[in-house]
């Protein structure tokens, strides 16, 4: 209960709830001389027996009264610390309280006497609180009860109940501070069992370790609940560790905000030249465009040798999404995204934008391209953006740009939720119109069909992307290569990909780091496909010829597209409109398909390449044959896939260019050392499979090398051209032994 009592009254209310043992006596340390005040509890502390009165006790030893002082002493060896003198008390209290502070007890700092007095604190059942002046020179420090003080309104509901329990603390001139006067009296009840003490704020915080932890798992991107969780779990059970999610909230915003003042720092070494990334990867380059007004940077633009390598295979095609704002500061972040022939996502770049200007993006792309070895994209796939569509149209003219379809129907639950509940079927009627590869008659008969159909001729939305239709619809993309980077499920797998390792409020430091460790796990899987595709067999559904053909040239991931192909041609039936020439493909159900639906299209095989196109568009839009082609190609009983019809980024030899190590920093530059090299060595592969086709073909092919050996070698530079001109004899010797030696040649 609450009363005005003594030191060992107060001390023996908390002892009688836990134990009814005796009450606690206050001793006299010795060596120490006490100062009273006259009071019946000052006079008992004196004699060392139970105060009766209030516990006010002081001490006295020399003081620092001016001058600037250490904050600490450095620790006595061989000393008695507070703990250890506490202790030895113990057994004279009488007492179940272990921790017990006593007038004239030493500390080597604030600090420790601030823990010594919280758990004692914890052990009797109340809260402290103190304000630790910092920068200045401090000789006396009061750590009081957390009931002290007054509440400013009385009608409020406050712990505050102007209890007088604390120790003062003075400074001596050895640097230590002493306790000076301890009061032990509290007016208001205490916490009768431990876990009531949670209750305190001063035992309700987080251990060191335990900060340690929750950094850990906010560097892997673990949400707050599955903190707490954690955190249960390493310390077997909620009942052995209480806190609550607002102190985790609370360390991780004071983590952001500590990161966030030291972040442009951190940021600017990770970029630098001998930074970890540079380290790491020495062909990791970045451009950084600045503010000369604001000294401040505009554009980041980052990438690195693996992503300029994937861009040299598969730049054909890319996507560029400013939308997620993932950073502290709410930066505009930038992910440059393509497809492999494995049909996964790569990341070919990453750029943090300030503003979204024209001026910026001229920058950030004409910068892209530089990074990228001069090559421009054929396609780019973006969010709608006014600016970003201006600077494309400026710095990529040739580059041909559309709107990303998910960023179109962006809205679309919002503003056609309601119609889909009201409707039923209309959410397959819609997907089936914006996702299938139609025609363009097609598109508009569908779509004024849905229209008639619900009723929907004045809805805003609709009328909306329907006028920007060509900016976005499939039928309107037939004839360009996209990769089918167009649907919406790969843009939401790679934004979503990246939500799961970056997540929001995250400062630019960590966030660049996120961003190569998804990288690096990118690279993994995709080193991983690519073993599967070159070691396993592939399954054959049927024993189709042309389906052989393409188990030995596609990867895994297109060989199952492919077969699903094959799959769907056998809904069609082939009728020889020109013989050899052109031919139709007819749904053999087109009594089931909808009204609108093109069931008839023509299929031609171009006499240049021998490819089997067709009308609907497929094979330009996505580099593989559609299932009318397919069947056109089974109906004239083909072996293989015709060669105009294979695109080599979906191929397993879609790498064998130029390896790793022939990149260099001035690649985009026409006239240097890197960019001879590589284009030498893109006609060497092709010179070398022509010349090795038989033995004519290696003769002339040997002919013309010796040739040109001569030519070199009256250019200059004859040191590394004899070099060469004395292996090529050699490799041309051993050869023509080797033939001999066979007894015959080898033709194909």
């Amino acid at each position: 209960m609450a009363g005005s009592q003594g030191a060992g009254g107060g001390h023996g209310e908390r002892v009688e709830r836990r134990s009814r043992g005796r009450g606690v006596a206050l001793r006299r340390p010795p060596g120490v001389r006490l100062r009273g005040s006259g009071s019946a509890g000052t006079e008992a502390a004196r004699d060392g027996g139970p105060a009766g009165g209030p516990a006010v006790v002081g001490g006295g030893a020399r003081r620092f009264l001016r001058g600037s002082v250490p904050p600490e002493r450095a620790p006595k060896r061989g000393g008695v610390s507070a703990y250890e003198q506490s202790l030895k008390d113990y057994v004279d209290r009488m007492s179940i309280v272990v921790i017990s502070p006593s007038v004239g007890m030493s500390f080597d700092s604030r600090a420790e006497a601030y823990e010594f007095y919280n758990l004692h604190s914890w052990e009797l059942g109340f809260g402290i609180r103190c304000n630790m002046t910092v920068g200045k020179s401090v000789v006396s420090q009061d750590i009081v009860c957390s009931c002290e003080g007054k509440p400013e309104l009385s009608n409020t509901a406050s712990a505050q109940t102007d209890c007088k329990a604390m120790i003062r603390l003075h400074r001596s001139d050895g640097n230590c501070w002493y306790v000076q006067e301890f009061r032990g009296d509290h007016n208001h009840p205490l916490s009768g069992i431990c876990s009531e003490d949670f209750c305190w704020p001063s035992h309700n915080h987080l251990k060191p370790y335990t900060k340690n932890l929750v950094r850990r798992l906010r560097d892997d991107n673990v949400d707050l609940s599955k903190k707490c969780q954690s955190i249960y779990e390493y310390f077997w059970g909620m009942e052995n560790y209480k806190f609550v999610k607002g102190d985790l909230k609370s360390l991780c915003k004071n983590i952001s905000s500590d990161l966030s003042d030291i972040d442009s720092d951190k940021t600017i070494e990770l970029f630098d030249d001998f930074g970890s990334l540079r380290r790491d990867d020495p062909s990791f380059m970045f451009r950084i465009e600045l503010d000369d007004i604001e000294d401040q940077f505009n554009t980041v633009l980052w990438t690195n040798g693996r992503s300029r390598m994937q861009y040299a295979h598969f730049g054909d095609t890319i996507t560029f999404d400013t939308t997620y704002r993932t950073n502290l500061y709410g930066l505009p972040f930038g992910l440059f995204v393509g497809v492999n022939n494995h049909h996964q996502s790569i990341i070919l770049g990453g750029a943090l934008m300030r503003r979204k200007t024209v001026e910026s993006f001229k920058w950030l792309f004409r910068e892209f391209v530089i990074l990228m070895g001069g090559k421009a994209p054929s396609t780019i796939l973006t969010d709608r953006c006014h600016e970003m569509e201006v600077a494309i149209q400026e710095e990529l003219p040739e580059t041909i740009h559309r709107w990303c379809k998910m960023h179109v129907l962006n809205n679309e639950n919002e503003f056609l939720g309601p119609i889909c509940l009201k409707k039923s079927g209309f959410k397959d009627d819609f997907q089936k119109i914006t996702d299938s590869m139609l025609t363009v008659r097609e598109f508009e008969c569908g779509w004024q069909h849905l229209l008639d159909k619900y009723n929907l001729h004045d809805n805003a939305f609709l009328s909306q992307i329907y006028d920007c239709r060509h900016k976005w619809a499939n039928p309107y993309l037939k004839k360009k290569f996209c990769a089918k980077q167009t649907s919406t499920q790969r843009n939401e797998s790679a934004q979503n990909m990246f939500k799961g390792y970056v997540p929001l409020n995250r400062s630019i430091n960590m966030f660049v780091r996120h961003y190569n460790k998804l990288q690096s796990d990118l690279n993994s899987k995709e080193s991983s496909e690519e073993n599967r595709s070159r070691k396993r067999p592939r399954f054959m559904s049927t024993g189709l010829p042309i389906l052989e053909h393409a188990a030995k040239i596609y990867t895994r991931a297109m060989f199952e597209k492919f077969e699903g192909i094959i799959s769907q041609s056998g809904s069609y039936v082939v009728h020889e409109k020109e013989k050899g020439k052109a031919y139709l493909a007819r749904h053999i159900r087109s009594d089931r398909q909808e009204s609108w639906s093109q069931v008839e299209f023509e299929v031609i095989i171009r006499a240049e390449d021998g490819a089997v196109v067709c009308e609907c568009g497929l094979w330009e839009h996505m580099g593989m044959p559609c299932c009318h082609a397919v069947k056109v190609m089974i109906h004239l009983g083909m072996q293989e896939i015709p060669a105009g019809n294979i695109v080599k980024r979906w191929t397993m030899d879609a790498r064998d260019t130029v390896p790793v190590h022939l990149i260099e920093n001035d690649r985009a530059a026409e006239n240097s050392k890197s960019f001879r090299t590589s284009e030498l060595f893109i006609a060497g592969i092709k010179f070398v499979k022509s010349g090795s086709r038989s033995d004519q073909a290696f003769e002339a092919a040997m002919a013309v090398l010796d040739q040109i050996k001569q030519e070199l070698l009256e250019l200059g530079e004859d040191e590394d051209v004899s070099e060469l001109t004395e292996q090529s004899s050699i490799s041309a010797a051993t050869t023509d032994d080797a033939t001999s030696a066979l007894g015959g040649s080898e033709t194909d």
